[in-house]
C-alpha cells in the first residue's frame, strides 16, 4: 500500500435531509454522497397506464386510462398521495425505487425486522426479501442511510436484476387500495453523516483482493519494463497500413477509392479500406480517458488519497469541472511515466498497444486525436454534432430522439453540420458517422400522445389526426375519447387504448421515423459524400422493429446496433438483416465483466477474464461468420472507475470493461482470447477456418 504519497483528509458531515421534487419520471430523492433515487409514481392493478404527467417543484398530477388522476404534494420529507376517479376493479397501487449496483460493495438493507447485505454475485432466486412491513432502510458502505415509511398494511419486496441481464436491485412496495380513504403517505429520510475509507491511493477498492491489483508505488514503476517484455512478446499478422488484408482489393475484387467504404461480393457485405482492401473494423469506444473519471466532491473522505488540483496531478482532473472529477487511471499513469497527461501522447501509446491485440481502429465516445492516429494511419469513427449539449434539444421522455417537425431543431441541426463536416470531408482515416447513441424510437408512439402542444411533434400528431377523421365525433369513437374539439387534444395527454388508436401511433411512427432519417441524410450529404452515415447505435429493446429497420435501411449505408447479449441470436440478426433491406450491420457496443477478480462489480457478468475473453471470442466469431456483420466496438478501453463514472455523480456504473485497469495493467488473460479472434479474423472472412463457438450454455441460442 502506497503510505508516502500525501494524505489529504475531509470528513465532511452531511446530516441535512434528502431533497425531494417531483419530475416527469417520478419523485426525485437527491441524497448527497448516498446517491440520487427516483420513486417512481402510482402504478394499478390491474394496470391502467398514465397518459400525462404534469409535474413542478413540490407537486405533480397523473392521469390514467381510465380516468383516474392523482395528486403528489411534497411537504418536506412527506410525500402525500391522493387518488379519485379510480375505475372500479382496481385493486392496489404500487411504487419502486431503483437502487445502484454499487450497493453490492458494503452497502445492507432492512425491512421490518429483516436485514442482509446487498448480494455481490447474482441473488438466486431473484427475490432478494418478500414481506410485509411498513418501512425500508438502505445503507451504502459508508454507513449512509435512506429510510422509507411506507402506507400500513404495505407489501415490499427487493429484487435482484441481473436475472434478467439489469445490473441493478429493485425495491417497491404494493398497497391495497381503500375506495373509502383513497390517499397515502410516504415519509422520506436520511443519515449521511458517515464517512468510511473506501478507495486505495491507487482508486481501488480497500475491501478487495484480485490477480491485477496494484500494491505500492514499486510495482507500478516496475510494470514499464515488464510492459514493454509482454508487447514485445506478442507476434501480429501481417496487415497493410490501415489494418485491412493485404491483397484483397485484387483477390476479392474490391475498389481503392481512397475512403472507407462498403461493397457486395458474392453475397457478402465486405468494409473497403482506403486502399480497396478488406477491413474488418475492431474498433474500442472510449479511447480516451472518459469513464475512468470519478465524482469526488462531497464524498472525499472514503478516499485514501486526493491530491490537490494544481501540481503534478493537475491533470488528472477533468478541465472545466470545478476540480469535481477525477481519474486515478491519469494519476497512476503520471506515476508511472512521470510526466503529465496529453492525449497525443496516451493515443499513440494506447495505439501500439492495441494494434498488437488485434484491434484496429478508434470507436465511439473518442476525441480524435489530431497528429497520434494520421502519423499510425489508424481509422477512427465519430459522431455528428447534434447532442443536446451541442444546441439540439431531444423529445422530453423520448431518450436521444430529436424532433424533426420544429423548425428551429432542424435549423441547429443544419448549422452544426455545416459548421463541423467539412474539415473531416477528405480525411481517409474516417470510417463514417454515427447518427446519436441508443435513441428511443420504441417509445415514439408512448410519449408522444402524452405531450403538451408545445412540441411541434405533437401538434403534428393532431394535425395527422384531424386529416384523417375530419369529425371529432368520429375520432371520439375511434379512440374512446371525449373531446370537444381537435384543437382540445393539443395539450392533454392522450390514452392509446383501442386498436384503431395503436393503429394510427404506429403509422404516424412510421411517418415520424422517415422524416427524421431523410432530414438527417439530406443535411448531412449536402457536406459530405465520402463517408459513410453508419447509423445511430440502437438498444436490443429498440431494434426489433420491421418498420424501423425498413426506414433506417433507405438512409443509412450501415446499420449500428448496441447489441448486449450473451448467445448470438442469428436468426434475429438475419430477420433485423433483411428487414434493412440487407444493409450491413456493425455492432457498436458490448461487453462482458468480472466482478470476481477486478475489484469492480455489475456489467453483464463472467466468471473470470479469460472468460471475458472467450466471451468475446463466441460474440464476435459467430458474428462476423454470418457474412453482413462488418465490425465490432469493445466497451472500453479503461476500466470504469471504482466509485462510478464521472457524469452520473454518485450513482455512476462501475463496471470491469476496460482491455487495462484503473492501474494501466491489461488483462491479459482476457486478452489472450480475444488475440485468437483478432489475429486470424481474415482467414475467418475467407471462410478458411470455422468461427469459434463456446460450448457454454449460457451463450448458446437454440435455433426456433
Amino acid at each position: 500500500m502506497l503510505r508516502t504519497l500525501p494524505v489529504l483528509a475531509f470528513f465532511i458531515a452531511l446530516s441535512s435531509a434528502a431533497e425531494l421534487k417531483t419530475t416527469n419520471a417520478g419523485v426525485e430523492i437527491s441524497a448527497g454522497s448516498l446517491g440520487s433515487f427516483t420513486l417512481t409514481y402510482p402504478e394499478f392493478e390491474p394496470v391502467h397506464k398514465q397518459i400525462e404527467v404534469k409535474a413542478a417543484g413540490a407537486n405533480a398530477t397523473v392521469r390514467y386510462e381510465g380516468g383516474a388522476e392523482c395528486a403528489i404534494a411534497i411537504n418536506k420529507d412527506e410525500i402525500d398521495l391522493s387518488f379519485k376517479g379510480v375505475p372500479a376493479g382496481v385493486k392496489s397501487w404500487k411504487m419502486s425505487v431503483l437502487i445502484d449496483i454499487g450497493f453490492a460493495k458494503g452497502g445492507t438493507w432492512k425491512i421490518a425486522d429483516k436485514e442482509g447485505a446487498f448480494p455481490a454475485e447474482k441473488s438466486t432466486p431473484p427475490h432478494i426479501a418478500s414481506l410485509n412491513s411498513p418501512s425500508f432502510l438502505l445503507k451504502n458502505a459508508q454507513g449512509q442511510s435512506l429510510s422509507f415509511d411506507t402506507p400500513d398494511y404495505a407489501f415490499q419486496q427487493l429484487t435482484d436484476n441481473r436475472e434478467w441481464n439489469w445490473a441493478i436491485y429493485n425495491w417497491q412496495f404494493i398497497v391495497p387500495f381503500n375506495v373509502d380513504n383513497p390517499t397515502g403517505k410516504i415519509r422520506i429520510t436520511s443519515d449521511l453523516a458517515s464517512v468510511t475509507k473506501l478507495i486505495d491511493p491507487f482508486g481501488q477498492s480497500l475491501k478487495d483482493k484480485f490477480p491485477n491489483k496494484l500494491q505500492s508505488l514499486a510495482d507500478l514503476k516496475t510494470d514499464v519494463a515488464a510492459d514493454q517484455t509482454y508487447y514485445a512478446s506478442i507476434e501480429t499478422p501481417k496487415l497493410d497500413r490501415f489494418g485491412g488484408l493485404p491483397g484483397s482489393s485484387a483477390t476479392l475484387g474490391l475498389k481503392p477509392t481512397g475512403f472507407f467504404h462498403v461493397e457486395q461480393k458474392q453475397g457478402k457485405s465486405w468494409l473497403v479500406d482506403p486502399d480497396g482492401n478488406a477491413f474488418f473494423h475492431l474498433g474500442i469506444c472510449g479511447f480516451a480517458p472518459s469513464d475512468d473519471y470519478t465524482f469526488v466532491k462531497g464524498r472525499e473522505g472514503i478516499y485514501e488519497w486526493l491530491p490537490k488540483a494544481e501540481g503534478e496531478f493537475a491533470t488528472g482532473f477533468r478541465s472545466g469541472d470545478d476540480d469535481a472529477h477525477f481519474s486515478f487511471y491519469l494519476a497512476n499513469v503520471i506515476r508511472k511515466f512521470g510526466t503529465s497527461y496529453d492525449y497525443e501522447t496516451h493515443a499513440a501509446r494506447m495505439i501500439e498497444r492495441v494494434r498488437k491485440w488485434g484491434f484496429n481502429s478508434i470507436g465511439a465516445f473518442s476525441p480524435t486525436p489530431e497528429k497520434a492516429h494520421m502519423q499510425a494511419d489508424f481509422p477512427y469513427v465519430t459522431s455528428l454534432p447534434i447532442n443536446a449539449w451541442e444546441g439540439v434539444p431531444r423529445i422530453p421522455g423520448v431518450h436521444e430522439v430529436w424532433d424533426p417537425y420544429d423548425a428551429a431543431t432542424a435549423q441547429k441541426i443544419a448549422v452544426n453540420l455545416a459548421r463541423e463536416l467539412p474539415a473531416r470531408v477528405n480525411d481517409p482515416l474516417l470510417i463514417g458517422y454515427f447518427i446519436v447513441n441508443e435513441p428511443r424510437y420504441d417509445e415514439i408512439s408512448r410519449v408522444i400522445p402524452s405531450l403538451n402542444g408545445k412540441q411541434a411533434c405533437k401538434q403534428r400528431l393532431v394535425a395527422v389526426l384531424k386529416d384523417k377523421y375530419h369529425s371529432i365525433a368520429v375520432f371520439n369513437t375511434a379512440w374512446q375519447a371525449q373531446a370537444a374539439s381537435f384543437d382540445e387534444l393539443i395539450d392533454v395527454g392522450l390514452a392509446v387504448t383501442t386498436e384503431a388508436a395503436k393503429a394510427d401511433m404506429k403509422a404516424y411512427a412510421g411517418a415520424f421515423i422517415e422524416t427524421y432519417f431523410a432530414q438527417i441524410e439530406k443535411l448531412f450529404r449536402q457536406h459530405d459524400t465520402n463517408h459513410m452515415l453508419i447509423g445511430s447505435r440502437l438498444q436490443p429493446v429498440t431494434m426489433n422493429d420491421e418498420q424501423l429497420c425498413r426506414i433506417m435501411g433507405r438512409h443509412l449505408d450501415v446499420v449500428s446496433y448496441n447489441y448486449y447479449t450473451m448467445g448470438v441470436d442469428t436468426a434475429a440478426l438475419k430477420r433485423f438483416h433483411a428487414w434493412t433491406g440487407n444493409k450491413p450491420m456493425m455492432f457498436s457496443e458490448f461487453f462482458w465483466a468480472s466482478p470476481k477478480d477486478s475489484g469492480l462489480v455489475g456489467g453483464r457478468e463472467v466468471s473470470s477474464q479469460q472468460e471475458r475473453g472467450l466471451a468475446y471470442r463466441n460474440y464476435v466469431e459467430q458474428s462476423a461468420a454470418l457474412g453482413f456483420v462488418i465490425g465490432i466496438e469493445w466497451f472500453t478501453l479503461i476500466d470504469q472507475a471504482t466509485t462510478g463514472r464521472w457524469f452520473s455523480k454518485y450513482n455512476g456504473e462501475s463496471y470491469n470493461t476496460g482491455l487495462v485497469s484503473v492501474a494501466d495493467r491489461p488483462w491479459k488473460d482476457m486478452l489472450a482470447e480475444m488475440m485468437k479472434t483478432n489475429h486470424t479474423i481474415y482467414d475467418l472472412l475467407l471462410g478458411k477456418r470455422p468461427p469459434f463457438a463456446w460450448d457454454d450454455p449460457r451463450f448458446r441460442v437454440e435455433a426456433k
